[in-house]
């Protein structure tokens, strides 16, 4: 008797593991309030409504109840499905009224009017309408799963370093410019000279936020000499001069708007031709040429734009050391001084300039 009872007890426990087979049970039947008798559009709508709920697998009955329980189900007081749906007409607008109830005991209830343009007066919006109704109030419903307690985060990678920030860009350090000089020598007990223009050209050096470096070339500056005398014809000539400077730029602030003061020094290059007539008619030609040292002071204001272009306008006062006297002499004249430079001379130049990194 041993064995039989053995297989008996495996079959029972192959069928409690298998199930006994029966089929699950059926969800409840969803309610469908019977539509007023004589609305066409709205019984049409209640038989549609039946059939969208068999496309989602849900069966729909037709109940009979008071016209009131179509806004308030609660009429029905022996109505057992946990779900119903509706159709009414208020003032000529349709009325859908869904009603569900949670397998917790929750109640949610849902009532929209559907006026004529969104499809009140046909049968098959307001069929799929109230079912989307009830869809939506059954996932609206559907509370989420409490989440398990997590533990503390990790992080198995490896640590990451940041990157570090990029650097700065550079600064323009460097400056080139051309533009336009004028130079005179004012007179005073001597004949002046000028003004006369000229070409100017210059690069320069940051050295640092507020100081820069500057070597600047400005000439030729070329004058004409016409000296009237006793002689047939006058004394005629020309006078050439060039600047060569290294000037130091203190900038007083910083910003597009820059103005600076300086301090200058370089050679003055200066070169004589003069033809002078004779009593007798000829002409004697002369020409002379020296180089002398400058010193001076001067000042302006730079104004940059678009970040690397800038305009610049600035003058000097230079003195040289020894001051050149341009003199002639002829038959009736001895050490005539026609124009004299260097005590002082002015130069004044604008330019535009571009800065290089």
């Amino acid at each position: 008797m041993i064995a039989p009872c053995v297989g008996a007890l495996w079959i029972g426990l192959l069928m409690q593991a298998a199930g006994d087979g029966s089929p699950a049970p059926a969800p409840a039947p969803v309610a469908v309030l019977r539509p007023p008798r004589g609305d066409v559009v709205l019984e049409e709508a209640g038989s549609r409504i039946r059939s969208e709920l068999a496309a989602m697998g849900l069966e729909g009955q037709f109940v009979d109840c008071p016209p009131e329980a179509a806004t308030d189900p609660v009429v029905c007081a022996d109505l057992e499905a946990t779900a119903t749906i509706s159709l009414a007409r208020q003032g000529g607008v349709v009325e859908i009224s869904v009603r569900t109830i949670l397998p917790d005991g929750l109640e949610l209830r849902r009532h929209v009017r559907v006026f004529a343009h969104d499809g009140g007066d046909d049968p098959s919006v307001l069929a799929v309408r109230a079912v989307e109704l009830l869809r939506d109030l059954r996932l609206t419903g559907q509370r989420p799963t409490p989440r398990r307690p997590t533990g503390p985060a990790r992080d198995d990678e490896d640590p990451k370093i940041p990157l570090p920030p990029p650097p700065p860009p550079v600064p323009p350090r460097w400056r080139l410019s051309t533009g336009a000089a004028l130079l005179a020598s004012p007179a005073h007990s001597k004949p002046g000279v000028g003004p006369e223009l000229a070409v100017a050209i210059s690069a320069g050096a940051v050295l640092g936020p507020r100081l820069l470096l500057f070597a600047s070339f400005a000439g030729p500056f070329d004058t004409s000499l016409s000296i009237l005398n006793t002689s047939i014809k006058p004394t005629t000539g020309r006078l050439v001069q060039a600047l060569a400077t290294v000037e130091l730029r203190f900038k007083f602030m910083t910003g597009p708007l820059e103005p600076f003061g300086a301090v200058l020094t370089g050679v003055n290059y200066l070169k004589e031709t003069l033809t002078v007539p004779s009593v007798d008619g000829t002409t004697t030609p002369s020409s002379d040429s020296a180089w002398v040292p400058m010193f001076g002071i001067g000042g302006g204001v730079s104004w940059r734009f678009w970040k690397r272009f800038y305009i610049c306008a600035d003058a000097a006062v230079f003195v040289t050391q020894p001051i050149i006297l341009v003199n002639i002499e002829d038959d009736l004249h001895k050490d005539r001084v026609v124009a004299r430079t260097g005590d002082p001379s002015i130069l004044i130049s604008s330019s535009a300039g571009l800065a290089l990194p």
